[in-house]
């Protein structure tokens, strides 16, 4: 697996704190009221520990939204949360449009919107400071124990190498909601995610 220095961790943190920036803007937007994210740290692991990590967050059940990307690094992207948190964020965004009762039934078109918006920041982010190209293709809606989630989001055996692991912390209404956004990558993009890297710190420092 390509490893990423502290450097370059560094770098990637904030590159995506920036993208979490807009995405915030848009959330805040669709809600009227002000939407806080943050990405405190990144982690890199193989995707067999992806599913304990996620088990030990989440309480074992989670929903979250897929989307494929292609571009300068290629593979698919989720953004999960406990389902209960899930069903809290729905419930914020729809404020008081939906009875708490039905909460549930809007779950997936919510959540889609939110996956869609919170995915193509981070990916955004990345292709504008590398002047590069990511697209994406339309989110999925998955939901299910861990394991079967990350089996739904991934059958495609070149995705499996390496997964880059983001904790993304949403301040609502005063209210603190973990989300996690993980991209699976070969190990071609993580190369070219490296190297990327690297010259933009080179422009930077040169």
């Amino acid at each position: 697996m390509t490893e990423l220095d502290e450097l370059q961790k560094d770098m990637l943190t904030e590159l995506f704190n920036l993208g979490m920036g807009s995405a915030a803007a848009a959330l805040s937007e669709m809600v009227s009221e002000e939407v806080l994210l943050s990405v405190p740290e990144i982690k890199f692991m193989q995707k067999t520990e992806l599913t304990n990590v996620l088990d030990a967050d989440s309480g074992g059940q989670i929903s979250g939204v897929s989307q494929e990307f292609h571009g300068m690094i290629l593979g698919k992207a989720l953004l999960t949360f406990p389902s209960e948190k899930s069903l809290e964020l729905v419930r914020l965004i729809l404020q008081d449009t939906v009875p708490v009762e039905n909460i549930s039934e809007f779950e997936e078109e919510a959540l889609l919107e939110v996956g869609n918006i919170i995915i193509n920041a981070g990916l955004s982010s990345l292709a504008d400071i590398f002047e590069d190209e990511i697209t994406s293709d339309l989110p999925v809606f998955n939901s299910g124990s861990c394991e079967e989630v990350i089996e739904q989001t991934d059958k495609n055996e070149e995705y499996q190498s390496t997964v880059l692991y983001l904790q993304v912390n949403f301040t609502i209404e005063l209210q603190q909601i973990k989300g996690y956004v993980v991209y699976l990558l070969n190990v071609e993009s993580m190369e070219n995610l490296a190297n990327s890297i690297d010259k933009y710190i080179s422009k930077l420092i040169n």
